[in-house]
C-alpha cells in the first residue's frame, strides 16, 4: 500500500484578475484544497454590489453594474445597453436581478411600472 505523503501549509491565493471564479483556484494540484483563511481567503466570482440608485422609465440613465427589477405582474421591458443594442425582455412577477450596464427603459404596456434599481 503507497504511504500517504504530509499535508503540505496553504499557499496564498494569488489572483491575475480583480477577480478569480473560485474553480480557478480552489485547488492548487488534483486532489489537494487550498484552505481558506485570512491569510488566504478564497475569492469570490463577483464584487458584492455597493450601492443602489432608483431608475425611472422612459429616461436617460447612468449605468450601473446590474439591474435589479421588482415587479408585481407579467409584463415586458425594452432595455437599452451603454454600449449600444436593445433587449426586449418579459419580466415574471417578483425580483429579478440582470447582469447588464443598462442606460434605458421602457415598458411595452403603459400600465406596467414595475420598480426598477440600479445596482453600483
Amino acid at each position: 500500500m503507497p504511504q500517504a505523503l504530509p499535508p503540505s501549509p496553504p499557499k496564498p491565493i494569488q489572483t491575475p484578475a480583480p477577480y478569480v471564479t473560485p474553480s480557478a483556484v480552489a485547488f492548487e494540484q488534483a486532489g489537494e484544497a487550498i484552505t481558506a483563511s485570512a491569510a488566504s481567503p478564497l475569492p469570490i466570482g463577483e464584487v458584492s454590489y455597493r450601492a443602489a440608485r432608483p431608475a425611472a422609465l422612459d429616461s436617460v440613465l447612468e449605468p450601473g453594474r446590474a439591474l435589479a427589477i421588482v415587479a408585481q405582474q407579467h409584463g415586458r421591458l425594452s432595455l437599452t445597453l451603454e454600449g449600444g443594442g436593445t433587449i426586449d425582455l418579459p419580466v415574471e412577477p417578483g425580483l429579478t436581478v440582470l447582469p447588464f450596464a443598462v442606460a434605458g427603459i421602457s415598458a411595452g404596456a403603459p400600465d406596467f411600472a414595475p420598480a426598477l434599481t440600479l445596482l453600483d
